[in-house]
């Protein structure tokens, strides 16, 4: 069925003020890190952004873009601060509208919730109050500070405009310079722009009202808040409320819903296995009391529940955030009724984390930010390339060199496919990833890929890649002789350990999952962490979730264990204690689950997200290369 006809709301004219939007997909604003060193826009960013135009979203609202350096929140962040960064901007409106799409810029200030060494001028806040995450004082803005930053503000939106840009959407939300003038947790001046919300909201209205002057009519103004911050003092749904009525009275045309600050950050980067579309109940509360059109979120990615949110009126357009990361091209293969094609983002997170890298990464997805490269120019020199394991970082391999005209075979087991990444789908919760192996082995079909099962050995080929397994320690070395088996032989096959007992000793997110793994299992299970903290590697929201998970099991965590291997009764289970060695380290550790008698280059598999992004990127860029 196409999706004009399965989902019909979706697919119905929207306005926003002066813009009329032929559907409701809308990228959500993501920060990237994309842009030049000075803020100006450069390929990466302007490619990402005309992709998702191209895939067909009908508006494209941009990461946030600086109104001051002093609110720079990442190195590479847009800027719109001055008239050097017109052409750019020029350049990205001109070629989205190209592609078909509106396009929004998002301007912004970090305020407190940035630091010294990114900006490299001091903090500045509505009071001297530090950011509970990054810990740096604050400078308290004086009354002309504040006129100075409203100004800031109002010009930048005024370069949108004469850029080509069709509206503007000042970033109220998520704790920046804007959320701490409307919030009591932030705000705690005793002047004209503090105390009551009458006088919190003046910085916003100062700046929306400023841009209603310096701007026409046909420039769409937006703003966007969090309606509950999670936090004590913060806002709260009833004060959203009111905040959204000023808003509407001022003459706004749209408003966005978002939730939390950097110190409730994991409230808004849900994870795998968080229900999705889960702020929208809370939008649904807000926009009871407002005609103005809303925008949420909450890990919206498919579009059965994109289209159940418009039916029961819950917003008027649904944000895809994360999912635009991982598949550009969502709405159109919606449209054309190939959601079987869709490459579904599992909210890893490690787009958001980056921890890996500096910019926008994405496991799913390694063109993101790199466009240009993955255009696949046919190869001069076509190969037979035999891949033996379909990891994800080989399955990515497989897509890229069969989609430049290589012939590509890929050996594994009938049950195998996913490498490792199977198995962290068996782990309660974190079934989703199995959706993504299943959408990337069908990219790799529709690629020109074949799949050979239970066959290791290639023949009649050019080349042979092979796939060999990270494992960042030794469990003979840490046993102190006693039997004993790795997270990842328990994650592998679960069924391997004996009895009902069994104490996990690790500080890593495999051993974590592993304990979570065995007691769904019906084992009981104690977990002994080194560290202070559970899976140390592994995103903030994982640990969360994965405590939660064992409350519900009855398992039993001890942190900061300085015992003794003796100590632990039943079965014993070893994942990573201490430093683990790094993937490119000389003593990393590996196993070679198949071994074919050749191999011309290895492709890395591996558990923990950081890592296995690296090693999707690094086989993306070997099939590049070949």
């Amino acid at each position: 069925m196409q999706g004009h006809a399965q989902f019909p709301n979706l697919f119905t004219p929207v306005t926003l003020g002066p813009i009329t939007l032929p559907n409701r997909f809308v990228v959500a604003p993501m920060t990237t890190n994309f842009a030049n060193p000075d803020g100006s826009v450069g390929d990466a960013v302007h490619d990402y952004l005309v992709a998702r135009a191209r895939g067909g979203f009908a508006l494209v609202i941009t990461e946030n873009i600086g109104v001051h350096p002093s609110g720079r929140v990442m190195p590479r962040m847009l800027m719109g601060h001055d008239d050097s960064m017109l052409p750019g901007l020029s350049r990205l409106a001109t070629s989205i509208h190209a592609a078909g799409a509106k396009v929004v810029g998002q301007i912004s200030h970090a305020g407190r919730q940035t630091k010294t060494a990114t900006t490299g001028l001091p903090l500045v806040a509505p009071s001297p109050i530090p950011c509970p995450l990054n810990r740096e004082m604050p400078v308290e803005l004086t009354l002309d500070g504040v006129r100075q930053f409203e100004q800031c503000y109002i010009d930048a939106a005024c370069r949108l405009y004469k850029s080509g840009f069709d509206g503007v959407e000042l970033h109220g939300a998520h704790g920046y310079l804007i959320a701490e003038f409307l919030s009591n947790y932030s705000n705690k001046r005793t002047d004209i722009y503090g105390g009551p919300l009458e006088n919190r909201m003046r910085f916003l209205l100062n700046i929306v009202r400023g841009i209603r002057e310096a701007c026409p009519a046909d420039f769409a103004l937006c703003v966007r808040i969090s309606a509950q911050e999670f936090v004590p003092d913060g806002i709260a749904i009833p004060e959203a409320i009111e905040i959204v009525k000023r808003l509407e009275a001022a003459g706004i045309d749209a408003i966005s819903l978002s939730v939390g600050v950097y110190e409730s950050f994991n409230r808004l980067s849900m994870i795998t296995g968080d229900p999705e579309g889960q702020w929208l109940d809370m939008a649904d509360q807000v926009r009871r009391h407002t005609q103005l059109p809303v925008m949420g979120v909450g890990r919206i990615k498919r579009a059965e529940v994109a289209e159940q949110a418009l039916q029961r009126h819950q917003v008027d357009i649904p944000l895809f955030g994360r999912a635009s990361f991982a598949d550009p091209e969502l709405p159109n293969k919606i449209a054309s009724g190939r959601s079987g094609d869709i490459i579904w983002c599992n909210s890893c997170n490690i787009c958001l984390g980056r921890s890996a890298r500096p910019e926008t990464i994405c496991p799913v997805n390694p063109a993101v930010g790199r466009e240009a490269m993955f255009e696949f120019h046919q190869t001069p020199e076509p190969r037979r390339i035999a891949i033996v394991g379909a990891g994800w970082a080989s399955l990515t391999a497989a897509w890229v060199a069969a989609s430049r005209g290589h012939s590509v075979t890929v050996y594994d087991t009938s049950t195998g496919l996913g490498g490792i990444q199977d198995w962290r789908a068996r782990v309660p919760g974190l079934e989703e990833f199995a959706d993504s192996t299943t959408a990337l082995v069908g990219r790799a079909k529709r690629a020109g890929v074949r799949f050979i099962h239970d066959t290791f050995e290639p023949a009649d080929c050019d080349l042979v890649w092979a796939v060999r397994r990270y494992t960042p320690f030794a469990v003979n070395a840490l046993t102190d002789g006693r039997d004993a088996l790795s997270s990842y032989e328990v994650l592998e096959t679960p069924g391997r350990i004996p009895g009902d007992e069994v104490a996990l000793i690790g500080q890593d997110l495999a051993t974590a999952e592993a304990a979570l793994l065995l007691a769904s299992h019906g084992k009981r299970v104690i977990l002994r962490c080194p560290t202070r903290f559970i899976a140390l590697d592994g995103h903030p929201g994982y640990r969360e979730s994965t405590l939660k998970a064992y409350k519900q099991l009855g398992v039993t965590v001890e942190t900061s264990f300085k015992g003794a291997i003796a100590q632990c009764k039943g079965a014993l289970v070893i994942g990573e204690i201490g430093p683990a060695a790094a993937i490119d380290a000389p003593e990393a550790q590996w196993s070679t689950p198949f071994s074919p008698t050749r191999v011309d280059h290895w492709i890395a598999d591996a558990y923990e997200p950081n890592v296995l992004t690296r090693t999707i990127y690094e086989a993306a860029d070997l099939a590049l290369a070949t």
